[in-house]
C-alpha cells in the first residue's frame, strides 16, 4: 500500500510540474481566445495575421483555412487583430490571390461558459 501511495504521490507531482513547465498557454477565457474562422465566401484558402498573443505582446502568423470552419488551437489570441486573406495556402508567397484584409478585435476575457474559442466570420472578399 506504501509503494502505491508513493508512487501515485510521484506521478502527480511530475503531472503538476509538467503543467506548471508549459506557462504559455491561455487559461479558458482568461488570457487571451483560440480563434476560429468560419469562411462564408468558401474562397480563403490562408490567413496572415498581425496581432496579439495571450500575453499582449505583437505575434504574426500565416495560417491555412482548408474549409468551411477551421480551428486554430494552440494559438491564443487577444485585443485588435489584422488579417489579410489569400487564394492559397501560404499567404501569396506560391501565387496566391489577395482577397483584401479584415481588422478584428478578440476579447482578452469571456465568460467561462463560453470556452476559450473566439469566432470569426469572413463575409465579403475585396477582390
Amino acid at each position: 500500500m506504501g509503494k502505491k501511495f508513493a508512487m501515485a504521490a510521484a506521478t502527480g507531482a511530475l503531472a503538476v510540474a509538467g503543467v506548471a513547465a508549459t506557462g504559455g498557454t491561455a487559461f479558458a477565457g482568461t488570457d487571451g481566445q483560440q480563434i476560429v474562422i468560419h469562411d462564408e465566401t468558401r474562397k480563403v484558402e490562408s490567413i496572415k495575421i498581425d496581432g496579439y498573443d495571450q500575453k499582449g505582446r505583437p505575434a504574426h502568423a500565416c495560417l491555412a483555412t482548408p474549409g468551411y470552419e477551421t480551428r486554430f488551437g494552440g494559438w491564443w489570441w487577444r485585443d485588435y487583430m489584422h488579417f489579410s486573406k489569400w487564394t492559397d495556402k501560404t499567404c501569396g508567397q506560391s501565387g496566391g490571390r489577395w482577397l483584401g484584409s479584415q481588422d478584428e478585435w478578440v476579447p482578452a476575457w469571456q465568460a467561462p461558459d463560453r470556452g476559450d474559442w473566439y469566432y470569426i466570420g469572413i463575409f465579403k472578399n475585396d477582390s
